[in-house]
């Protein structure tokens, strides 16, 4: 009984986990396409920028919703800013290295990119950032 509390227990964790990820991209998506577009900033510089602004509210928003964690090991949140940014540049590199230009099956390689670096993400943070030391 204890192990299928401790398995919905973490299947909560990972929920409110993709929850705070897709609010967090979906924010930055918005708000990069709206300066880009409306202050015709350079693309680039607009999404390091922002990307880094997104990151402090995100970790806040992973430790107390998403793992509920009340102790943090130290430097916390650079391992955090640390894991995000690589991440983003999984992704970038997959990007910019293996498209084909065909809708589908440059669909399908992002996807299994962003799906991996979300997992990589989930795990860093379940096992190191945000380890419960009950």
């Amino acid at each position: 009984m204890i192990r299928a509390e401790k398995a919905k227990a973490e299947c909560v964790t990972l929920l409110r986990f993709a929850f705070v990820g897709v609010s967090f991209s979906a924010l930055f998506s918005v708000l990069s396409a709206m300066v880009i577009n409306l202050a015709i900033a350079p693309p680039f510089w607009t999404n390091v920028v922002l990307f880094s602004l997104c990151i402090p509210p995100a970790f806040l928003a992973q430790k107390h919703f998403s793992f509920r964690a009340k102790t943090l090991r130290k430097n916390a949140f650079l391992l955090y800013a640390a894991t995000q940014i690589g991440s983003v540049s999984l992704v970038s590199l997959v990007t910019t290295r293996y498209v084909t230009y065909d809708i589908r099956m440059d669909t399908l390689v992002i996807g299994v990119t962003v799906v991996l670096a979300a997992g990589m993400s989930f795990l860093v943070g379940r096992l190191v950032i945000f380890s419960h030391r009950d």
